[in-house]
């Protein structure tokens, strides 16, 4: 193998490593699940908060990402997807550095939120 071919195929590998280590959970990453993480508190279209939780505009914990009100523990929220959308890191509801996030709605707001805290 030419040492061009060498150097890109290390690049690869590098790039495909670190991919699987910033994304746990997703099929084939670092963690060793073979499975893409899915919303299991999503499946039916709605969602119920497990804790009081943040929905924001955006999937980001930061301030770029502004509160648009908080779901409080026990309440059912229409969700628009069945898979975890990947987004900013968190650590809430007993996940730790986590980073899926999906769309929940009611009647009067909408925005993303941790999927970690909704069963």
């Amino acid at each position: 193998m030419g040492k061009t071919v060498r150097s890109r195929l290390t690049v690869t590998l590098a790039v495909a490593a670190a991919v699987g280590l910033a994304l746990p959970g997703v099929a084939g990453a670092a963690d060793g699940s073979t499975q893409p993480r899915s919303n299991t508190a999503c499946n039916d279209g709605k969602a119920t908060a497990v804790e009081n939780v943040a929905i924001r505009t955006s999937t980001s914990t930061n301030t770029s990402a502004a509160l648009v009100t908080t779901a409080l523990k026990g309440q059912t929220w229409a969700c628009g997807a069945t898979s975890v959308i990947l987004g900013g890191r968190y650590t809430a509801c007993g996940t730790s550095n986590g980073n899926g996030w999906f769309y929940v709605y009611n009647d009067n707001y909408a925005g993303y939120t941790v999927s970690g805290c909704w069963g």
